[in-house]
């Protein structure tokens, strides 16, 4: 081959020469550009299935939440409803118990006493549970109390045991009533209501 030719080759080989390396440079650049594009996407598929997957799984905790706080809501109206059929029926429960003691206080030093000791316990049997705890456990103590009495005062022995013995049997007869009041949710009783009780029991006193 001539100098000519080889020179006219070269001419004409170099220019595509060329082009071939930007057409291989840019295909090479196109497809780096679609790896990442391709790996970007892939990534947003991952990331979109971990946002719905959280998604669903908050879902269903809120509506595991939501049955349970349904559960719970429809126990409290149950049990509020029981406390409010319940109300009258322990007010109830407690003007009974007041009225009862009432009988018992005034009666105590008297013979109709025993009589009365066996109503109040028959009330107290069928009630009792009317009946706030404090006082529950204030009226039994009461006509349990009321049932010493009398034996505590006939006693021939006054010494300051005996006394003491005795002044505190009286004061579970006595402190019942404010027990009762107090329970029912009520002001206790009054002065002037203590001192009318204590005539009346003194009354019946001199009359027994």
């Amino acid at each position: 081959m001539s100098s000519f030719h080889r020179a006219d080759w070269l001419a004409l080989a170099s220019p595509l020469v060329t082009l071939a390396i930007v057409v291989s440079g840019y295909y090479v650049a196109y497809w780096q550009e679609r790896g990442k594009s391709r790996a970007a996407a892939e990534n947003i598929d991952k990331l979109t299935r971990a946002v719905e997957d959280i998604k669903t799984e908050n879902a269903a905790r809120l509506a595991e939440i939501s049955h349970q706080n349904a559960i719970l809501i429809e126990q409290l109206k149950s049990k509020h409803q029981l406390r409010v059929a319940a109300i009258d029926r322990r007010l109830q429960a407690h003007q009974e118990a007041f009225k009862l003691w009432r009988k018992l206080y005034a009666k105590a030093h008297s013979d109709e006493v025993s009589a009365i000791i066996r109503e109040c316990q028959a009330w107290w049997e069928d009630n009792c549970l009317y009946l706030d705890e404090k006082s529950r456990n204030a009226f039994a103590n009461a006509y349990w109390a009321a049932g010493h009495h009398k034996m505590l005062l006939q006693s021939p022995v006054r010494d300051e045991a005996a006394i003491a013995s005795i002044t505190r049997n009286w004061a579970m007869i006595e402190g019942a009533g404010d027990a009762i009041v107090s329970g029912a949710a009520l002001p206790g009783l009054t002065e002037a209501e203590k001192k009318e009780l204590r005539e009346a029991v003194e009354a019946n006193k001199q009359g027994g």
